[in-house]
C-alpha cells in the first residue's frame, strides 16, 4: 500500500504543506497542475522505479494524442486500434499464460523493455486511459489540458489503488477557477486520513494474520468453524483495508483541494447482490458498467438473442464480471470469484423480473442483508486462496 511506508507518507505530508502554502501565497489556479505533476513524479519514483513513470508517460502521451484525434473525428478504427493495444499490453503483462504464447527471445525483450514496468497501479491507469478515449470518441471530454490529463492517469493518492476518477471532475476541481485555498476541505481531508488510518494501522493488524489464512485457526477449533471464523474476518479485513485506504486517498485528495468520488457505502448492509454492487467499490463498478456491461448489452442486441431479454442479462452479467475476476488477478481463482457474482447477479435478475422477493417489510430486509453478506462472505474465499488451496480446503471440510 502507498501509505504503509512512514518515511514516504512524511513526504507525501510535506509536499501536501509546500502545496498548500503555494495555493495560499501566490493564488494562481494555474500553479495546481504544475505542483501536482511535480508531486507526482516525487512521490510514484518512490514507490516505482523512474523507467517505469517514464515508460507510462510515453504511453500516456500516444493515447492522449488519439483522444485529441477522437475528439475531433469519430474514427471508431483507431478507437478499436488503441483499445486493444491497452488490452494486449495489459494481458502480455500480468497473465503467465499469454506470456507462455511467446517465445524465450521475445521474452527476454518484454523484460528488457516496456513489460519491465511494475505491476503497482497499471490496471488503474490502463482503466483511465481507456475512460478517456471512449469520452473522447463519445465526445464527453468536456477541455483538454495535457497537465490535467497526465495527473489524472498519475495522480499518486489514487495510483495504486483507486478510487478511479473521472476526467471531467478532475479537471474540473483541479482548475477550479474561484479556489485558492480551501481551509475547510484541508480540515476535512485531515480527518479523513486519520479514519483511514485508525482502520489500517489498529484494526487491520488484530484480524489479517487470521483473515487471510484459516490455517491459523485450526489448532484452536475444528476444520468448519476455522474456515467459516477465517472467512468472517476476511470479509472485515479487506472492507476495513481497502476503506481505510480509500479514505487516506480521498483525505489526500481533499488536502489537495481536489474532490475524489467515493467508493465504498456500507456494502455489508446491502439487502441484495445487485445493491451491494452499487454500494462497493462503486468507482470501479461504475466504470464496469459503462464499458463492459453495457456495450456487451449492445452487441447481443444486433444478434438474434435479442428477443430473449432475460438471457441478454444473464449474459452480459457474466462476461462482465469474468471480466472482473480477471482484472484482479492473474490466477484461476479470480475468475471463479468473478463468475461466483455472475451467477449470484444472474439469479437475483431471474426472480426479481419472476416477482421474487420484492416484499419491503422490515424481516425480509434484514434476510436480504443477512443473505446477501453469506453469498458474498462465500465468494471472498475464492478470492483470498489459490485453487491449489480451495483444494485442500475442500479436502479438509469433505
Amino acid at each position: 500500500m502507498l501509505f504503509g511506508d512512514y518515511t514516504l507518507f512524511f513526504d507525501i505530508f510535506l509536499f501536501v504543506l509546500i502545496f498548500s502554502a503555494c495555493k495560499f501565497i501566490f493564488k494562481k489556479n494555474w500553479l495546481n497542475n504544475i505542483l501536482i505533476l511535480l508531486g507526482n513524479a516525487l512521490i510514484l519514483t518512490k514507490i516505482v522505479s523512474p523507467r517505469s513513470v517514464f515508460i507510462l508517460f510515453m504511453v500516456s502521451l500516444i493515447m492522449y494524442g488519439a483522444g485529441i484525434i477522437l475528439r475531433k473525428r469519430k474514427f471508431k478504427w483507431l478507437l478499436a486500434i488503441m483499445l486493444s493495444l491497452l488490452i494486449a499490453v495489459f494481458s502480455v503483462r500480468n497473465y503467465p499464460l499469454v506470456q507462455s504464447w511467446f517465445g524465450e527471445w521475445w521474452d527476454a525483450f518484454m523484460q528488457k523493455h516496456f513489460f519491465s514496468v511494475e505491476k503497482l497501479g497499471l490496471s488503474y491507469i490502463f482503466f483511465r486511459m481507456i475512460h478517456w478515449l471512449v469520452e473522447c470518441y463519445r465526445q464527453n471530454i468536456r477541455s483538454i489540458n495535457v497537465l490535467s490529463y497526465v495527473n489524472y492517469l498519475f495522480f499518486f493518492p489514487t495510483f495504486p489503488a483507486g478510487p478511479i476518477d473521472t476526467f471531467n471532475n478532475f479537471h474540473y476541481w483541479v482548475n477550479k477557477t474561484h479556489l485558492r485555498f480551501n481551509l475547510r476541505m484541508l480540515l476535512a481531508g485531515v480527518g479523513r486520513i486519520f479514519v483511514g488510518a485508525v482502520k489500517l494501522l489498529l484494526i487491520v493488524p488484530l484480524i489479517k494474520e487470521y483473515a487471510i489464512d484459516y490455517n491459523t485457526l485450526l489448532p484452536y477449533m475444528g476444520a468448519w468453524s476455522a474456515v467459516g471464523l477465517a472467512a468472517l474476518l476476511y470479509s472485515i479485513y479487506i472492507y476495513i483495508d481497502f476503506s481505510g485506504y480509500c479514505d487516506v486517498a480521498i483525505g489526500t485528495a481533499y488536502m489537495l483541494g481536489i474532490r475524489t468520488p467515493e467508493n465504498f457505502r456500507l456494502p455489508y448492509l446491502s439487502s441484495n447482490i445487485a445493491e451491494f454492487w452499487k454500494r462497493w467499490h462503486m468507482t470501479f463498478s461504475s466504470f464496469l458498467k459503462m464499458y463492459v456491461f453495457k456495450p456487451v448489452i449492445a452487441l447481443i442486441n444486433r444478434t438474434p438473442i435479442v428477443k430473449y431479454r432475460m438471457l441478454v442479462s444473464v449474459i452480459a452479467y457474466l462476461v462482465t464480471f469474468f471480466v472482473c475476476g480477471l482484472w484482479h488477478g492473474s490466477t484461476l481463482n479470480f475468475v471463479f470469484w468473478g463468475l461466483w457474482h455472475g451467477i449470484g447477479l444472474s439469479i437475483y435478475k431471474v426472480a426479481t423480473n419472476k416477482n421474487v422477493g420484492k416484499s419491503n417489510g422490515s424481516l425480509s430486509k434484514i434476510m436480504g442483508v443477512a443473505v446477501t453478506f453469506v453469498f458474498v462472505t462465500v465468494g471472498w474465499i475464492f478470492f483470498n486462496y489459490p485453487v491449489e488451496q480451495l483444494v485442500e480446503m475442500f479436502n479438509l471440510l469433505f
